[in-house]
């Protein structure tokens, strides 16, 4: 079972819609603590009505947010329900961190998508963990080699 991430940068919708689209992405697993952006298009209820609209089912999962620090209890039932979503249905999990990896010579994880969930994930069944990026390649890499402060 792969599992896809994404971050929402500053995307208009549409480009962000390409991209989930360009992976056949049908359900996106929001893991943010708050479903909140400064950009609106991003706000949880807009996108569950937009990513709707387009045929791509919708879930905040605040217990895997990385603003906060999740308790352990509620953290693996998050994981737990990425799981069960990915073995259905082809599966990204997002954040606002557009980018999975900080640009120093030595790269980091730039976000707990990467730091936190991913070695979650792939200790819970996930065979792969697929990094789409702005420009609309995707990455894979062993996201516990990378440096991290979750």
């Amino acid at each position: 079972m792969t599992i896809y991430t994404i971050g929402h940068g500053r995307h208009a919708f549409g480009d962000f819609l390409k991209l989930l689209e360009k992976y056949g992405i049908e359900f996106l697993c929001d893991v943010r603590s708050i479903a909140r952006s400064r950009w609106p298009q991003f706000n949880g209820p807009v996108l569950s009505k937009e990513l709707e609209r387009n045929r791509i089912g919708y879930e905040h999962l605040p217990e895997c947010g990385g603003k906060t620090k999740p308790v352990p209890e509620e953290l693996a039932r998050g994981v737990d329900r990425i799981v069960e979503l990915a073995a259905d249905v082809r599966t990204v999990m997002m954040c606002s961190e557009s980018q999975p990896l900080t640009k120093h010579r030595k790269p980091k994880a730039n976000c707990h998508r990467i730091g936190l969930l991913s070695p979650l994930l792939k200790a819970n069944g996930a065979t792969g963990i697929v990094h789409i990026l702005p420009n609309g390649d995707a990455l894979e890499f062993d996201e516990d080699s990378v440096p991290s402060i979750w």
